[in-house]
């Protein structure tokens, strides 16, 4: 991945999580939070696997 996608890609994680985290602290909710926590952990995932499909370029 060049070094510019990875710098945009983690700004974007960034600021998606920095649009979750207030919610998932303070909402008292144990179901919604999980959903919020599961829906970060699928951009974090999405942003550290991104890298390994160079192949196809």
């Amino acid at each position: 991945m060049k070094s510019l996608e990875r710098f945009t890609g983690l700004v974007g994680l960034a600021l998606v999580a920095a649009f979750l985290l207030p919610y998932i602290y303070k909402l008292p909710q144990l179901d919604i939070t999980l959903i919020l926590l599961g829906g970060l952990g699928l951009a974090v995932f999405d942003y550290l696997s991104s890298g390994k499909d160079d192949k196809t370029e």
